[in-house]
């Protein structure tokens, strides 16, 4: 008589002990492959947490984040002024970014509208 279905393997005995070191390095592996490799599932417009239409236009985008930034900048200000020690070290480091971004979105919106 033949069987269908094959005997299942012989472990030896010290993998009892370390198959929980094994599953858990596995269980790393995956997930570095799923962060470092971006297999993140593209996300679905309807659990978008803001609606941007789809029929703005870069002029329009570009003023709109130059605002945003603004407001940014505005408001870590205000929260920096009450922090002292670490703490506004890296509040006014998000100014200084925020800045940043906001003089480049501004160049760019500049040599749109120019041309």
């Amino acid at each position: 008589m033949k069987k269908t279905i094959p005997d299942p393997l012989a472990l030896p005995p010290d993998v009892a002990e370390c198959s929980s070191a094994l599953l858990d390095r596995a269980a790393a592996n995956r997930a570095l492959d799923y962060y470092l490799q971006d297999h993140k599932p593209p996300r679905q417009v309807g659990l978008a947490t803001y609606a941007i239409p789809d029929n703005l236009n870069l002029e329009a985008s570009l003023a709109q984040a130059s605002d945003l930034l603004r407001c940014m900048v505005a408001s870590a200000s205000e929260a920096g002024n009450g922090l002292c020690g670490k703490q506004r070290d890296v509040v006014l480091s998000i100014v200084h970014l925020a800045e940043l971004a906001k003089a480049y979105v501004d160049k760019s919106l500049d040599s749109l509208i120019s041309h």
